[in-house]
């Protein structure tokens, strides 16, 4: 199922390349209905695929696109009436990334982005248990 999600990205991306999908590259983060997150071992990269929007993320950039779409209040939108409140512009320009999302797709987005971030620190903490276990034998 993972490759299948992959497989249209890596062809956009490497048009005339062979070897379409190398899957032992890449490690799904988190995925939902409407998004999934992957890292590449080759880019060291967080590439996050929402809908229309594909981005590609040093951990650094995915760190700050975090904190941005966490501090959108979306209680507060939920119950402003104006219609200004019910689309948010997402923007990080560095990435090329310029959205309009209603408020329901943002929340999603933010699960997406949560969860791939959970999985990364999940990742990492198995990574120095299993490398400070190894070092202890």
């Amino acid at each position: 199922m993972f490759e299948k999600k992959l497989a249209p990205i890596f062809a956009e991306q490497f048009p005339h390349s062979k070897h379409r999908l190398a899957v032992n590259n890449t490690n799904e983060l988190f995925s939902t209905s409407k998004g999934f997150s992957f890292q590449c071992d080759k880019s060291s990269r967080i590439v996050v695929n929402f809908g229309e929007m594909q981005a590609s993320f040093r951990i650094q950039d995915f760190l700050g696109f975090r904190r941005f779409i966490n501090k959108i209040d979306i209680h507060s939108r939920i119950f402003d009436l104006s219609d200004e409140s019910d689309y948010e512009f997402v923007e990080a320009p560095q990435l090329n990334i310029y959205q309009k999302l209603t408020l329901c797709e943002l929340i999603q987005l933010r699960e997406l982005v949560n969860g791939t971030h959970f999985a990364i620190e999940l990742n990492s903490l198995l990574h120095e248990l299993l490398y400070q276990e190894s070092e202890l034998v």
